[in-house]
């Protein structure tokens, strides 16, 4: 199990370009809290949830000051099926709601993980909704392929 806290200030001038190239992205200030546990049934297959809460505001633009109050919640349910000795498969069912937007989006991510011993793995899926489940990423632009690193120590 992990639980987690993140205050996020992210209030970049309006000259800085955000990684989309962008110059008039979102000002956020919030605090995120989530909670996340996995439980292994057996060697083959893990199963887990998470539950994160913002609470927060948010502007659309980085020229503007008139920010908004934001919550949102996300919910996820996850199967891990370690295939063989080195892989492993991810699925995902997520769900987010807006209460301010009166809005809920629902979701799934897919992916596969190769180990490289104990410490490393990487991976490569695809996520089915246009969000993430990383609750400070407003953009709402996340649907696609994407690959993965993972390390511990």
């Amino acid at each position: 199990a992990l639980a987690r806290y993140t205050f996020l200030y992210d209030l970049p001038g309006p000259e800085q370009i955000n990684a989309a190239g962008e110059t008039l992205g979102p000002r956020q200030r919030s605090h995120i809290i989530s909670i996340d546990g996995t439980y292994d049934i057996n060697e083959i297959l893990s199963v887990g949830a998470k539950y994160g809460y913002r609470i927060g505001q948010i502007s659309d633009s980085r020229i503007d000051d008139d920010f908004i109050d934001s919550q949102a919640h996300l919910g996820v349910i996850r199967a891990d099926l370690h295939i063989v000795k080195n892989w492993d498969a991810v699925l995902e069912g997520r769900v987010l709601y807006l209460p301010e937007a009166e809005s809920t989006g629902t979701g799934a991510f897919a992916a596969v993980y190769r180990h490289f011993g104990d410490n490393l793995k990487l991976g490569v899926g695809y996520n089915f909704a246009d969000f993430s489940d990383d609750l400070s990423d407003v953009t709402f632009d996340d649907e696609g392929v994407f690959a993965n690193v993972i390390g511990k120590f």
